[in-house]
Protein backbone atom coordinates (compact mmCIF):
# COMPACT_ATOMS: atom_id res chain seq x y z
CA UNK A 1 0.00 0.00 0.00
CA UNK A 2 1.18 3.57 -0.87
CA UNK A 3 1.91 5.91 1.82
CA UNK A 4 1.25 9.69 1.11
CA UNK A 5 4.00 11.85 2.64
CA UNK A 6 1.39 14.59 2.00
CA UNK A 7 -1.24 15.16 4.36
CA UNK A 8 -4.77 16.83 2.75
CA UNK A 9 -5.85 19.53 4.49
CA UNK A 10 -9.69 21.12 3.04
CA UNK A 11 -9.00 24.42 1.57
CA UNK A 12 -10.57 27.43 3.14
CA UNK A 13 -12.60 28.54 0.22
CA UNK A 14 -14.44 24.95 0.12
CA UNK A 15 -18.14 23.87 1.69
CA UNK A 16 -18.62 20.68 2.37
CA UNK A 17 -22.41 19.71 1.44
CA UNK A 18 -22.53 17.04 3.21
CA UNK A 19 -22.06 18.56 6.61
CA UNK A 20 -22.27 22.31 5.97
CA UNK A 21 -24.70 24.71 7.43
CA UNK A 22 -26.76 26.25 4.08
CA UNK A 23 -28.65 28.89 6.47
CA UNK A 24 -25.14 30.14 7.25
CA UNK A 25 -23.98 30.84 3.40
CA UNK A 26 -24.12 34.63 2.12
CA UNK A 27 -23.35 36.30 -1.06
CA UNK A 28 -19.75 38.31 -1.20
CA UNK A 29 -17.90 40.35 -3.79
CA UNK A 30 -14.66 38.47 -4.56
CA UNK A 31 -12.85 41.38 -3.26
CA UNK A 32 -10.36 41.41 -6.43
CA UNK A 33 -11.56 43.66 -8.52
CA UNK A 34 -13.28 41.03 -10.57
CA UNK A 35 -16.31 41.43 -10.26
CA UNK A 36 -17.31 38.15 -9.42
CA UNK A 37 -19.19 36.71 -6.46
CA UNK A 38 -18.92 34.03 -4.46
CA UNK A 39 -20.84 32.51 -1.33
CA UNK A 40 -19.40 33.75 2.17
CA UNK A 41 -19.57 31.17 5.62
CA UNK A 42 -20.73 33.34 8.59
CA UNK A 43 -19.83 30.59 10.70
CA UNK A 44 -16.49 29.78 9.50
CA UNK A 45 -16.06 33.35 8.26
CA UNK A 46 -14.26 32.06 4.81
CA UNK A 47 -15.17 33.20 1.66
CA UNK A 48 -16.51 29.80 -0.76
CA UNK A 49 -16.03 28.95 -3.85
CA UNK A 50 -16.26 24.90 -4.41
CA UNK A 51 -19.42 22.95 -2.63
CA UNK A 52 -17.21 19.25 -2.31
CA UNK A 53 -19.91 17.27 -3.56
CA UNK A 54 -18.28 13.64 -2.83
CA UNK A 55 -15.36 13.15 -0.49
CA UNK A 56 -12.75 10.15 -0.80
CA UNK A 57 -9.07 9.41 0.23
CA UNK A 58 -7.61 10.47 -2.67
CA UNK A 59 -10.44 12.20 -5.15
CA UNK A 60 -12.37 15.07 -4.05
CA UNK A 61 -15.61 15.83 -6.45
CA UNK A 62 -16.26 19.56 -6.79
CA UNK A 63 -18.74 21.97 -7.72
CA UNK A 64 -17.67 25.77 -8.64
CA UNK A 65 -20.52 28.35 -8.48
CA UNK A 66 -19.36 31.92 -9.26
CA UNK A 67 -22.31 34.30 -9.44
CA UNK A 68 -22.12 37.09 -12.41
CA UNK A 69 -24.42 40.26 -11.22
CA UNK A 70 -26.80 41.32 -13.66
CA UNK A 71 -29.51 43.78 -13.55
CA UNK A 72 -29.91 43.77 -9.81
CA UNK A 73 -29.67 39.47 -9.56
CA UNK A 74 -26.83 37.10 -9.57
CA UNK A 75 -26.43 34.61 -12.41
CA UNK A 76 -24.85 31.26 -11.32
CA UNK A 77 -21.91 29.99 -13.40
CA UNK A 78 -20.96 26.07 -12.98
CA UNK A 79 -17.28 24.36 -13.24
CA UNK A 80 -17.43 20.52 -12.09
CA UNK A 81 -13.93 19.04 -11.69
CA UNK A 82 -12.11 16.25 -9.67
CA UNK A 83 -9.03 17.56 -7.31
CA UNK A 84 -5.50 15.26 -6.37
CA UNK A 85 -5.83 15.39 -2.54
CA UNK A 86 -2.45 13.72 -2.63
CA UNK A 87 -1.22 17.36 -3.55
CA UNK A 88 -1.16 20.67 -2.39
CA UNK A 89 -3.47 23.27 -3.18
CA UNK A 90 -6.19 22.72 -5.66
CA UNK A 91 -4.18 20.61 -7.85
CA UNK A 92 -6.65 19.01 -10.67
CA UNK A 93 -6.63 14.96 -10.67
CA UNK A 94 -3.96 13.83 -13.99
CA UNK A 95 -4.10 10.90 -15.47
CA UNK A 96 -0.93 9.69 -16.78
CA UNK A 97 -1.13 8.08 -20.17
CA UNK A 98 2.17 5.90 -21.12
CA UNK A 99 3.44 6.29 -24.18
CA UNK A 100 2.68 3.30 -26.71
CA UNK A 101 2.12 2.87 -30.56
CA UNK A 102 -1.55 2.71 -30.11
CA UNK A 103 -3.88 5.37 -30.64
CA UNK A 104 -5.76 6.65 -27.58
CA UNK A 105 -8.90 8.74 -27.88
CA UNK A 106 -9.08 10.60 -24.21
CA UNK A 107 -13.08 11.70 -23.30
CA UNK A 108 -13.09 14.65 -20.41
CA UNK A 109 -16.10 13.97 -18.09
CA UNK A 110 -16.37 14.48 -14.98
CA UNK A 111 -18.41 11.59 -12.97
CA UNK A 112 -20.81 12.84 -10.43
CA UNK A 113 -23.26 9.70 -10.36
CA UNK A 114 -22.08 8.64 -6.75
CA UNK A 115 -22.35 12.33 -5.55
CA UNK A 116 -25.89 12.87 -7.49
CA UNK A 117 -27.63 13.40 -4.23
CA UNK A 118 -25.56 16.52 -3.00
CA UNK A 119 -25.47 18.12 -6.69
CA UNK A 120 -29.26 18.22 -5.84
CA UNK A 121 -28.64 19.89 -2.54
CA UNK A 122 -26.61 22.37 -4.14
CA UNK A 123 -28.78 23.09 -6.93
CA UNK A 124 -32.12 23.17 -4.50
CA UNK A 125 -30.41 25.87 -2.39
CA UNK A 126 -29.63 27.96 -5.26
CA UNK A 127 -33.13 27.67 -5.94
CA UNK A 128 -34.68 28.72 -2.52
CA UNK A 129 -31.90 31.83 -2.53
CA UNK A 130 -34.11 34.64 -3.36
CA UNK A 131 -30.79 36.95 -5.40
CA UNK A 132 -29.91 34.13 -7.36
CA UNK A 133 -31.95 33.68 -10.94
CA UNK A 134 -32.24 30.27 -12.43
CA UNK A 135 -33.38 30.22 -15.75
CA UNK A 136 -37.12 29.51 -15.39
CA UNK A 137 -37.61 25.77 -15.58
CA UNK A 138 -35.41 25.64 -18.57
CA UNK A 139 -33.39 22.65 -16.81
CA UNK A 140 -36.27 20.47 -15.94
CA UNK A 141 -37.84 18.06 -18.82
CA UNK A 142 -41.61 19.72 -17.61
CA UNK A 143 -42.42 22.50 -15.13
CA UNK A 144 -43.05 21.69 -11.93
CA UNK A 145 -47.21 22.16 -12.15
CA UNK A 146 -46.34 19.71 -15.34
CA UNK A 147 -44.43 17.12 -13.39
CA UNK A 148 -47.49 17.25 -10.40
CA UNK A 149 -50.36 16.86 -13.21
CA UNK A 150 -48.49 13.53 -14.75
CA UNK A 151 -47.58 11.87 -11.60
CA UNK A 152 -51.19 12.48 -11.09
CA UNK A 153 -52.11 10.88 -14.15
CA UNK A 154 -49.40 7.99 -13.88
CA UNK A 155 -50.93 4.69 -13.71
CA UNK A 156 -54.58 5.78 -15.23
CA UNK A 157 -55.86 4.34 -17.92
CA UNK A 158 -56.42 6.54 -21.49
CA UNK A 159 -60.29 7.18 -20.83
CA UNK A 160 -59.64 8.43 -17.55
CA UNK A 161 -57.57 10.97 -18.70
CA UNK A 162 -59.25 11.89 -21.72
CA UNK A 163 -62.42 12.09 -19.20
CA UNK A 164 -60.49 14.79 -17.30
CA UNK A 165 -59.23 16.39 -20.09
CA UNK A 166 -62.87 16.87 -21.46
CA UNK A 167 -63.97 18.14 -17.99
CA UNK A 168 -61.36 20.91 -18.32
CA UNK A 169 -62.08 22.33 -21.65
CA UNK A 170 -65.54 21.44 -21.63
CA UNK A 171 -67.17 19.15 -24.59
CA UNK A 172 -66.17 16.21 -26.42
CA UNK A 173 -62.82 15.08 -26.69
CA UNK A 174 -61.11 11.91 -28.07
CA UNK A 175 -57.51 10.71 -28.19
CA UNK A 176 -57.78 11.31 -31.72
CA UNK A 177 -58.14 15.50 -31.15
CA UNK A 178 -55.56 15.15 -28.19
CA UNK A 179 -53.14 13.84 -31.28
CA UNK A 180 -54.26 15.80 -33.72
CA UNK A 181 -53.82 19.14 -31.52
CA UNK A 182 -50.25 18.14 -30.27
CA UNK A 183 -49.04 17.04 -33.75
CA UNK A 184 -50.40 20.68 -35.42
CA UNK A 185 -48.67 22.24 -32.53
CA UNK A 186 -45.40 20.49 -33.81
CA UNK A 187 -46.02 21.48 -36.69
CA UNK A 188 -46.62 25.45 -36.09
CA UNK A 189 -43.09 25.51 -34.56
CA UNK A 190 -41.70 23.98 -37.42
CA UNK A 191 -44.04 26.38 -39.71
CA UNK A 192 -41.93 29.39 -37.79
CA UNK A 193 -38.72 28.04 -37.98
CA UNK A 194 -38.83 28.15 -41.95
CA UNK A 195 -40.54 31.44 -41.86
CA UNK A 196 -37.93 32.70 -39.42
CA UNK A 197 -34.40 30.80 -39.33
CA UNK A 198 -32.86 30.11 -42.58
CA UNK A 199 -30.38 28.07 -41.03
CA UNK A 200 -33.17 25.64 -39.99
CA UNK A 201 -35.11 26.06 -44.00
CA UNK A 202 -31.71 24.51 -45.45
CA UNK A 203 -31.01 21.78 -43.32
CA UNK A 204 -34.89 20.92 -44.24
CA UNK A 205 -34.42 21.36 -48.04
CA UNK A 206 -31.21 19.07 -47.91
CA UNK A 207 -32.70 16.39 -45.40
CA UNK A 208 -36.29 16.47 -47.75
CA UNK A 209 -33.23 16.24 -50.84
CA UNK A 210 -35.25 19.37 -52.48
CA UNK A 211 -33.87 21.46 -55.09
CA UNK A 212 -35.26 24.83 -54.62
CA UNK A 213 -37.18 26.70 -51.62
CA UNK A 214 -40.62 26.43 -53.04
CA UNK A 215 -40.43 22.55 -52.94
CA UNK A 216 -39.99 22.88 -49.34
CA UNK A 217 -42.80 25.07 -48.95
CA UNK A 218 -44.67 22.44 -50.98
CA UNK A 219 -44.07 19.07 -48.87
CA UNK A 220 -44.40 21.33 -46.07
CA UNK A 221 -48.11 21.77 -46.85
CA UNK A 222 -48.89 19.04 -48.20
CA UNK A 223 -47.69 17.35 -44.95
CA UNK A 224 -50.10 20.18 -43.65
CA UNK A 225 -53.12 20.95 -45.23
CA UNK A 226 -55.24 22.21 -42.17
CA UNK A 227 -53.52 25.04 -42.29
CA UNK A 228 -55.63 25.92 -45.41
CA UNK A 229 -58.74 24.89 -43.19
CA UNK A 230 -59.55 28.53 -41.81
CA UNK A 231 -56.92 30.65 -43.64
CA UNK A 232 -58.27 31.50 -46.65
CA UNK A 233 -61.43 34.04 -46.62
CA UNK A 234 -62.43 31.67 -43.00
CA UNK A 235 -64.09 29.00 -45.00
CA UNK A 236 -62.52 25.80 -43.96
CA UNK A 237 -61.21 23.87 -46.64
CA UNK A 238 -59.58 20.24 -47.42
CA UNK A 239 -57.66 18.42 -49.76
CA UNK A 240 -59.56 16.57 -53.02
CA UNK A 241 -58.26 13.27 -51.20
CA UNK A 242 -56.02 12.51 -48.44
CA UNK A 243 -52.76 11.80 -50.79
CA UNK A 244 -51.93 14.79 -51.95
CA UNK A 245 -52.61 19.41 -52.44
CA UNK A 246 -50.79 19.15 -55.81
CA UNK A 247 -52.94 18.23 -58.80
CA UNK A 248 -52.88 17.78 -62.59
CA UNK A 249 -55.41 20.04 -63.87
CA UNK A 250 -54.97 20.04 -67.53
CA UNK A 251 -54.31 17.28 -70.63
CA UNK A 252 -54.19 14.03 -68.38
CA UNK A 253 -55.99 15.71 -65.44
CA UNK A 254 -58.52 15.10 -62.35
CA UNK A 255 -61.56 16.01 -63.94
CA UNK A 256 -61.34 13.79 -67.18
CA UNK A 257 -59.28 11.03 -64.92
CA UNK A 258 -56.55 9.95 -67.22
CA UNK A 259 -50.79 18.09 -67.45
CA UNK A 260 -50.75 21.38 -66.31
CA UNK A 261 -50.32 21.54 -62.65
CA UNK A 262 -51.47 23.40 -60.07
CA UNK A 263 -49.68 23.68 -56.19
CA UNK A 264 -53.08 23.03 -54.63
CA UNK A 265 -56.56 21.92 -55.81
CA UNK A 266 -58.78 22.16 -52.85
CA UNK A 267 -62.19 22.06 -51.98
CA UNK A 268 -64.66 23.14 -49.61
CA UNK A 269 -65.90 21.27 -46.97
CA UNK A 270 -70.51 21.03 -47.22
CA UNK A 271 -72.92 19.27 -48.80
CA UNK A 272 -71.78 20.82 -52.02
CA UNK A 273 -68.15 21.21 -52.65
CA UNK A 274 -66.60 24.12 -54.16
CA UNK A 275 -63.17 23.99 -56.00
CA UNK A 276 -59.97 26.11 -54.35
CA UNK A 277 -57.51 26.44 -56.33
CA UNK A 278 -53.83 27.80 -54.67
CA UNK A 279 -50.53 29.02 -56.03
CA UNK A 280 -47.59 28.52 -53.50
CA UNK A 281 -44.14 30.62 -54.27
CA UNK A 282 -41.65 31.16 -51.01
CA UNK A 283 -41.61 33.44 -48.33
CA UNK A 284 -38.43 34.98 -49.71
CA UNK A 285 -40.37 36.15 -53.17
CA UNK A 286 -40.18 39.65 -53.10
CA UNK A 287 -43.80 41.55 -52.78
CA UNK A 288 -43.27 44.95 -54.59
CA UNK A 289 -40.15 45.87 -57.45
CA UNK A 290 -36.89 47.40 -56.10
CA UNK A 291 -37.08 51.26 -57.17
CA UNK A 292 -40.52 52.72 -57.05
CA UNK A 293 -42.37 53.63 -60.25
CA UNK A 294 -41.95 57.22 -61.68
CA UNK A 295 -43.80 58.75 -58.30
CA UNK A 296 -41.17 58.02 -55.37
CA UNK A 297 -43.81 57.27 -53.58
CA UNK A 298 -45.56 54.78 -56.44
CA UNK A 299 -44.26 51.00 -56.01
CA UNK A 300 -45.65 48.33 -58.69
CA UNK A 301 -45.43 44.64 -57.40
CA UNK A 302 -42.60 42.58 -58.37
CA UNK A 303 -43.11 40.21 -61.36
CA UNK A 304 -43.35 36.78 -59.50
CA UNK A 305 -46.83 38.28 -57.66
CA UNK A 306 -48.33 39.97 -60.66
CA UNK A 307 -47.05 36.64 -62.49
CA UNK A 308 -48.44 34.59 -60.12
CA UNK A 309 -52.16 35.71 -60.25
CA UNK A 310 -51.93 35.54 -63.93
CA UNK A 311 -50.91 31.88 -63.60
CA UNK A 312 -53.07 31.23 -61.09
CA UNK A 313 -56.08 32.71 -63.67
CA UNK A 314 -54.97 30.78 -66.28
CA UNK A 315 -54.82 27.33 -64.77
CA UNK A 316 -58.26 27.98 -63.24
CA UNK A 317 -59.36 29.26 -66.95
CA UNK A 318 -58.03 26.55 -68.39
CA UNK A 319 -59.76 23.34 -65.51
CA UNK A 320 -62.70 25.12 -66.12
CA UNK A 321 -63.13 25.12 -70.26
CA UNK A 322 -63.10 21.01 -69.63
CA UNK A 323 -66.06 21.27 -68.08
CA UNK A 324 -69.56 21.53 -69.01
CA UNK A 325 -71.85 21.05 -66.16
CA UNK A 326 -71.93 22.93 -62.76
CA UNK A 327 -71.62 20.37 -60.47
CA UNK A 328 -68.67 17.90 -62.01
CA UNK A 329 -66.86 14.57 -60.46
CA UNK A 330 -63.82 14.05 -59.43
CA UNK A 331 -60.92 11.38 -60.17
CA UNK A 332 -57.80 10.80 -59.22
CA UNK A 333 -55.04 11.10 -61.77
CA UNK A 334 -55.32 7.19 -63.29
CA UNK A 335 -58.99 7.44 -63.36
CA UNK A 336 -60.32 6.03 -60.08
CA UNK A 337 -63.28 7.72 -59.19
CA UNK A 338 -63.37 9.59 -55.85
CA UNK A 339 -67.14 9.49 -55.17
CA UNK A 340 -66.77 13.48 -54.87
CA UNK A 341 -68.65 16.45 -56.50
CA UNK A 342 -67.71 19.77 -56.77
CA UNK A 343 -69.28 23.32 -57.99
CA UNK A 344 -67.10 24.93 -60.67
CA UNK A 345 -69.26 28.37 -60.73
CA UNK A 346 -66.55 30.66 -60.00
CA UNK A 347 -63.78 28.72 -58.02
CA UNK A 348 -61.78 30.38 -55.55
CA UNK A 349 -58.39 31.43 -56.05
CA UNK A 350 -55.59 32.55 -54.25
CA UNK A 351 -51.61 33.22 -54.22
CA UNK A 352 -49.29 32.60 -51.52
CA UNK A 353 -46.49 34.53 -51.52
CA UNK A 354 -43.40 36.65 -49.78
CA UNK A 355 -43.69 38.04 -46.34
CA UNK A 356 -44.75 41.80 -45.06
CA UNK A 357 -41.54 41.79 -42.95
CA UNK A 358 -40.72 42.75 -46.82
CA UNK A 359 -42.21 46.76 -45.89
CA UNK A 360 -40.19 47.14 -42.09
CA UNK A 361 -36.91 49.13 -41.96
CA UNK A 362 -35.74 49.36 -38.49
CA UNK A 363 -38.80 47.79 -37.18
CA UNK A 364 -40.87 50.51 -38.99
CA UNK A 365 -43.34 49.81 -41.42
CA UNK A 366 -42.69 51.64 -44.88
CA UNK A 367 -46.47 53.13 -45.14
CA UNK A 368 -45.60 53.84 -49.08
CA UNK A 369 -45.05 50.56 -49.75
CA UNK A 370 -47.32 48.62 -48.11
CA UNK A 371 -50.25 51.01 -49.57
CA UNK A 372 -49.21 50.28 -53.26
CA UNK A 373 -49.21 46.55 -52.04
CA UNK A 374 -52.69 46.51 -50.09
CA UNK A 375 -53.83 48.80 -53.05
CA UNK A 376 -52.95 46.11 -55.44
CA UNK A 377 -54.21 42.87 -53.90
CA UNK A 378 -57.49 44.45 -52.91
CA UNK A 379 -57.80 45.49 -56.64
CA UNK A 380 -57.66 41.82 -57.24
CA UNK A 381 -61.31 40.52 -56.88
CA UNK A 382 -60.57 36.75 -58.32
CA UNK A 383 -57.62 36.10 -56.78
CA UNK A 384 -56.72 35.83 -52.99
CA UNK A 385 -53.14 37.11 -52.05
CA UNK A 386 -52.03 35.60 -48.71
CA UNK A 387 -48.47 36.48 -47.51
CA UNK A 388 -46.65 33.20 -45.83
CA UNK A 389 -46.52 35.44 -42.26
CA UNK A 390 -50.39 36.44 -42.39
CA UNK A 391 -50.69 32.38 -43.22
CA UNK A 392 -48.79 31.56 -40.25
CA UNK A 393 -50.76 33.80 -37.95
CA UNK A 394 -53.73 32.09 -39.39
CA UNK A 395 -52.55 28.69 -38.83
CA UNK A 396 -51.39 29.94 -34.97
CA UNK A 397 -55.42 31.24 -34.58
CA UNK A 398 -56.87 27.83 -35.48
CA UNK A 399 -54.04 25.81 -33.21
CA UNK A 400 -54.20 28.37 -30.41
CA UNK A 401 -57.90 29.61 -30.81
CA UNK A 402 -59.83 27.27 -32.91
Amino acid sequence: MAVFSISYRPQQTEFSVENGDFSALEIRDAGNGSGFHYFFDTKSNKLITDFVLEDRPRVATLCQVTLIKKEGQYSPRFRFWKKDKTKLGKQVLEYEVGETEVTKIIKASVDTDDAYQNLWKVIHFLEGFTDVALPDNNFRVVTRGSAQLAKAFEGQDKGTILEAVKIAVGGELTEEDLRLMSNRKAQLEVFGQLLHDDEFFEEERARLDKRGPEAVWQHFFEENSWIFGYGLKLVACEPLSNDKLERITTGANIFTGAGKRSDAVMRTKGYVSSLMFCEIKTHKTALLEGRPYREPDVYQVSKEVSGGVSQTQKTVSKALTLLSRQLHDIYEDDGTPTGIQVSTIRPKQALVVGSLDEFSVGGAVNPEKSASFELYRNSIQDVEIITFDELYERACFIVREG
